[in-house]
């Protein structure tokens, strides 16, 4: 599929994007999703470093604070 003019950009989904500003070449619909995925891979990736190393991070906060108490 040809693009006429050198602005127009095709979305993965197959609509034309004639929008200049727009650097992703996705179309609103798309963006939207692909920033709902994102996030939710971001939050998955919080929840599995929180799960696995959680212990660790409390025990050192509280070992921090003791130690700024000191002080």
């Amino acid at each position: 599929m040809e693009n006429k003019n050198k602005s127009e950009k095709n979305c993965p989904c197959g609509r034309i994007i004639t929008d200049p500003k727009n650097k992703t070449g996705l179309c609103p619909k798309c963006q939207k999703t692909g920033v709902n995925i994102g996030g939710a891979l971001g939050v998955a990736g919080i929840v599995f470093l929180v799960k696995k190393n959680g212990g660790k991070i409390i025990k050192s906060t509280f070992d921090v604070v003791k130690n700024i108490k000191k002080f």
